[in-house]
């Protein structure tokens, strides 16, 4: 079997979000539960390089090989996963409507909220049954566009450090 340029610019981009997640197992996290989601950089640049055929297959690769290698797998497939595959979708409509007007930093802002928003509702409807936990979504609102902007800024210096997109700065 041959491998077709998308299916290695897939594998690529897992190798790296595979590597840049056990990375991340080592990083202290601030404040409980949150991550600075450095394995969505490739995801992120994934969104350019790729439809969203071979989006979800990177997505999936990541979500279920970085969970195995790490702890909370059970929450990483239940939670993760989904929010991962919406944030997709959000990041890539986002950027197939909004084309010359988006770039990589507001594209991974949008799937930053939007991943952070579906795991807030994922947890509501299995996991706590109380409304009162959601007052903190705000929170973790602020703090997935603050994430998604770094992911995104580091996102473009790795594109342009590649030559992809020299033509144009995707950071505004």
């Amino acid at each position: 079997m041959v491998l077709q340029d998308k299916e290695k610019t897939v594998a690529a981009l897992a190798s790296f979000s595979i590597i840049l997640g056990l990375l991340e197992n080592f990083v202290p996290m601030p404040i409980p539960f949150v991550r600075i989601g450095l394995s969505n950089i490739p995801v992120v640049m994934g969104v350019y390089l790729l439809d969203l055929k071979y989006l979800f297959i990177l997505g999936a690769i990541k979500s279920i090989v970085t969970a195995i290698f790490s702890t909370g797998f059970i929450f990483r497939l239940i939670i993760a996963f989904p929010s991962l595959m919406v944030a997709i979708v959000s990041m890539y409509f986002y950027h197939k409507l909004t084309n010359r007007y988006s770039s990589l930093v507001s594209v991974s802002v949008v799937g930053s909220v939007t991943n952070i928003t579906m795991q807030f509702i994922i947890i509501k409807l299995f996991v706590v049954k109380d409304l009162a936990f959601l007052k903190i979504l705000p929170y973790f609102i602020i703090l997935a566009v603050v994430t998604g902007f770094l992911i995104g800024y580091l996102s473009n210096s790795v594109l342009n450090k590649r030559g992809s997109y020299v033509s144009k700065d995707y950071t505004g």
